[in-house]
């Protein structure tokens, strides 16, 4: 584990005397911490006090999915801060209230002093070279060779957290002490993040690479000293098995018996957990306890895009303007069309060409955003394209909150139904006996 030069030690050790005696940190010493600290918060610097919410890191944090579910849907409080390379992104969320790094992840250092109080990792990798929208390279037998090479050696580059299979057979010795395989990490193998990375540079998508990012902060962050709880990451549904599969493994500290022993994985549908439009993402959650995915009730509410919209049924939506006529069916070829009484189409970044077909009036960016659940006010910024964009790439929160609830021992199920039942309104077409979380 690193440790501070003795000017940024003390600036800490007086940031917090003054800090447990409710008194503001002299700015002198804000200064030397904030340069410290830079591009995280001054503060997390700082050890957490007593009653302090937990700190999050979201890397590929977009804007504000993952944020969202937390401060709004679950209501709970946290100390998170995002990470994005798109300024319109980081923009959005901090109109929203979120705070945002805009930066190129691959740039930062997973071991920053910064990042040593840490509990929470939430990981969004770009989908295209695994989504079907895409050129589907993550899905090719020579990249997701070179990816799995490298995240093969994640666990013993961050030294992970061994299990006591030594304890049972070696009560200590010599190489064992020099090794320091009883201090409660194994040792590291001596090659850093940026060497990992730089081993991807044959991958023919650069975007592929991204998913080492998940492993490297991991194990960075828990070399830096933190005491991550849950690592929880959001995928194509199309990620490759293997790829799930040799994340798991390596969180398992290779032998299956580390201290990330729990994890699991599954693709949800975001229109079965009464989202308005439909999205099918594998989730993956890692923690230190026993963690599992929300599962659909099987009763639960189908909400259609036109409930959410506020529009009389039978409507439909054009998403490609006017299209050849297949004379086999009468249709228009690429099935450019499709009813608005059912949860949308999944959004991609075409959808701000999607127009009503009764009126031709294209929808807004606020109403793609209450498709995918963010609320009425939720800000976007940057051109239309770029709204578009972000609202296709998003995590909804609704899905965030669900995934997450454990964590914070909540009632994630009756908060995300409260919170779309005030969202699409659904007391209008609900009676209370369906939806006992009307109020």
């Amino acid at each position: 584990m690193r440790t501070l030069p003795p000017a940024v030690a003390t600036a800490v050790h007086i940031a917090t005397l003054a800090r447990k005696n409710g008194l503001p940190i002299p700015p002198k010493v804000y200064a030397v911490l904030e340069a410290a600290a830079n591009p995280w918060p001054a503060e997390w610097l700082l050890a957490p006090l007593p009653g302090d919410p937990i700190r999050i890191v979201e890397l590929f944090a977009g804007p504000g999915g993952w944020s969202e579910g937390l401060a709004v849907v679950l209501g709970v409080k946290v100390d998170a801060v995002g990470v994005d390379l798109s300024k319109d992104a980081c923009a959005t969320a901090r109109a929203a209230g979120h705070r945002r790094i805009c930066a190129d992840i691959t740039t930062l250092d997973p071991e920053h002093y910064a990042l040593r109080h840490t509990r929470g990792l939430i990981v969004s990798p770009p989908c295209p070279s695994f989504s079907p929208a895409g050129k589907h390279s993550g899905l090719e037998e020579a990249n997701i060779f070179t990816l799995c090479r490298v995240l093969a050696q994640t666990s013993e580059a961050g030294g992970f957290l061994p299990g006591n299979e030594l304890d049972d057979w070696c009560e200590g010795c010599d190489t064992c002490d020099e090794l320091g395989y009883h201090d409660g990490f194994a040792p590291r193998s001596g090659v850093t993040w940026d060497e990992l990375r730089s081993q991807l540079a044959p991958l023919t998508d650069p975007r592929i690479g991204l998913m080492a990012e998940l492993l490297f902060w991991a194990f960075g962050m828990q070399a830096a000293g933190a005491p991550l709880q849950f690592v929880a990451m959001e995928q194509s549904s199309r990620l490759p098995q293997q790829i799930l599969d040799d994340i798991r493994l390596e969180l398992r500290g290779g032998q299956e018996e580390g201290e990330w022993y729990w994890s699991t994985q599954g693709i949800l549908e975001a229109s079965e957990f009464g989202l308005a439009s439909r999205r099918e993402r594998v989730f993956f959650l890692a923690s230190r306890r026993l963690s599992y995915l929300p599962t659909p009730a099987e009763d639960a509410h189908r909400t259609t895009m036109a409930q959410a919209l506020g529009w009389k049924e039978g409507e439909r939506i054009n998403t490609r303007g006017v299209r050849p006529i297949d004379p086999a069916t009468g249709r228009a070829k690429g099935g450019n069309e499709f009813s608005a009484d059912k949860p949308s189409n999944c959004l991609t970044g075409k959808a701000r060409t999607w127009k009503r077909v009764s009126d031709g009036l294209r929808l807004t960016p606020n109403e793609a955003g209450l498709l995918v659940g963010f609320r009425r006010s939720y800000p976007g910024e940057g051109s239309r394209t770029s709204v578009f964009q972000q609202l296709a790439d998003v995590v909804p929160p609704v899905m965030a909150a669900r995934v997450l609830a454990q964590f914070f021992d909540v009632d994630g199920e009756a908060l995300a139904a409260d919170y779309l039942c005030q969202l699409y309104r659904l007391h209008e077409y609900l009676d209370a006996e369906d939806y006992d979380t009307v109020a």
